[in-house]
């Protein structure tokens, strides 16, 4: 009787095993967007202790491993200040686009794609966003939020945008970073 006890629990386990306890993963929602912003250069400078470089590790969720993260604050894995201060990084989160300035303060993952021409990674559902905001803007004819909020000059950011023509919000945490 031991051991039909003992063949049961073994099967039992076998068959756990083979099919599996928690059904298939989930798929990874933005680890092809984080992917290819990393492959374009894009860099995300952050502090480990900065409540908006927390939410945006938070949208990407775990595709955030792929993100190229600098972390700015010397008492954090990593930290190197110099490196941020020669970025011109002067709030966090900040995302430093090559040949096209910085972006500061929590952005969606899709203007960072647009921004850095991987939007074609995108979920459908992001997709359908940003076809919705196209329209819209059409009509107004007013620039997006994106186009609006990337500095050309490491020293300045443009706030002003979006459909209403009123002021886009950053969240951003203004950091006082010492040579």
């Amino acid at each position: 009787m031991k051991n039909n006890y003992i063949s049961k629990l073994i099967a039992g386990f076998f068959l756990l095993t083979l099919v599996g306890c928690g059904g298939p993963a989930e798929p990874s929602k933005y680890a092809e967007v984080a992917k290819c912003l990393t492959d374009k250069g894009v860099i995300m400078y952050g502090a480990y202790w900065c409540p908006h470089c927390a939410n945006q590790k938070k949208i990407f969720g775990s595709d955030f491993q792929f993100i190229k993260y600098q972390e700015c604050d010397p008492q954090g894995v990593g930290g190197d200040k110099a490196a941020c201060l020669e970025a011109g990084v002067t709030q966090y989160p900040t995302w430093k686009f090559p040949g096209q300035g910085n972006v500061i303060g929590e952005q969606q993952v899709r203007d960072l794609a647009k921004l850095a021409n991987c939007s074609e990674y995108l979920p459908e559902e992001d997709l359908k966003l940003i076809e919705s905001e196209k329209s819209t803007l059409n009509e107004v004819n007013q620039p997006t939020a994106t186009e609006a909020v990337v500095s050309q000059d490491k020293n300045t950011e443009s706030t002003e945008s979006s459909a209403s023509n009123t002021q886009t919000t950053v969240t951003a945490t203004e950091v006082p970073l010492e040579n």
